[in-house]
């Protein structure tokens, strides 16, 4: 699955044109694709989603999108602008009964795993938690899909113990060519796909 990163929005710039939209979608479409994880950094830094990107490009493509919602409510936007699937990620989130409360809007909703040499997260029931405890706690509530990085996606399977999707995010050098993953899906930044189909210029 492509990933789109958006980071770097400002008051007088776009993360894309219109026309850069169209000319991914079309690159991404011929290549068969028709899911895409939009990975929102403005929305899980500044707390400020980019939820036109979604708008644009959900006719074309099944959306998966990861902006960072603190709270439960805070998903609702992100449904309205065309994502199909919401990642409350460990790091933004409030508490682990917030996503209780996302699922009472939408049955869409994921979890992400934050990992940088350890979990990342500050919630009620998060913070110094193990990782299985906090999946537990997502599935308990209805998370039925959840994504990680390549790194923990082991640990992150075996956990899960079928209860849940399990997706990978190839975050480090070299991960998006795995292919001895046991998990349902590889998620792969659009440039890295992109790419690999460009013709060698020698």
């Amino acid at each position: 699955m492509p990933l789109l990163l958006l980071k770097g929005r400002t008051a007088m710039r776009r993360e894309y044109s219109k026309k850069d939209l169209s000319s991914l979608s079309k690159s991404l479409r011929g290549r068969n694709f028709e899911k895409l994880y939009i990975l929102d950094i403005d929305g899980i830094e500044r707390n400020r989603p980019q939820l036109e990107i979604v708008q644009s490009l959900c006719n074309d493509f099944s959306i998966s999108y990861e902006a960072g919602p603190r709270k439960g409510a805070n998903v609702i936007d992100m449904v309205v602008a065309g994502a199909d699937m919401v990642y409350m990620g460990t790091y933004c989130l409030a508490s682990l009964d917030e996503i209780g409360t996302a699922m009472a809007l939408t049955e869409g909703i994921g979890l992400k795993i934050d990992w940088n040499d350890g979990l990342l997260g500050r919630g009620k029931g998060i913070e110094n938690v193990p990782i299985a405890d906090i999946m537990r706690g997502a599935m308990d509530r209805g998370v039925k899909d959840i994504v990680a990085s390549v790194e923990i996606i082991d640990k992150v399977i075996d956990a899960a113990g079928g209860g849940a999707v399990v997706r990978a995010i190839a975050d480090r050098p070299g991960d998006e060519k795995r292919t001895d993953l046991n998990c349902a899906s590889l998620i792969v930044n659009c440039d890295l796909l992109l790419k690999e189909e460009a013709p060698d210029a020698s």
